[in-house]
């Protein structure tokens, strides 16, 4: 029979151990959304970075509400290069969400798929890895 670990014993149980503790709440509180990556392609007509402008605000607004709501980890453009004349060229996406089926809504609901932005994408089941 295992003994309960009482506050004043954790106390003085190393660090590590509490921080493996923390992590393990944490990731059984992230455990019931999965996570998919989205690779989005911008269209390459000479218009396309003009349209990704105009829509990127609204585009950047949307997301963040679903950041806020969890519903998006992290996001990026991809880029044609790091130099100073590298442009973006399409979109990475981190979903949490139950299935496939509700990021496909969400991304069909962005302003770069209603404003020609986006020419094509991609939804891969993904999980994230706590590196810290």
């Amino acid at each position: 029979m295992s003994k309960a670990i009482t506050s004043s014993r954790l106390a003085a149980l190393p660090a590590r151990i509490h921080q493996h503790r923390a992590l393990s709440v944490s990731a059984t509180a992230n455990a019931a959304k999965n996570q998919f990556i989205l690779i989005a392609r911008d269209f390459t007509d000479p218009e396309a970075i003009t349209r990704r402008l105009n829509m990127r605000t609204k585009h950047l607004v949307e997301a963040k509400a679903l950041k806020k709501s969890d519903q998006i980890h992290s996001a990026g453009a991809l880029l044609s290069d790091h130099s100073d004349l590298g442009k973006m060229v399409g979109s990475v996406i981190l979903f949490q969400a139950d299935n496939a089926e509700e990021v496909r809504k969400l991304v069909e609901r962005d302003y770069y798929v209603s404003g020609k932005v986006w020419e094509n994408y991609e939804i891969l089941p993904f999980r994230s890895v706590d590196l810290s």
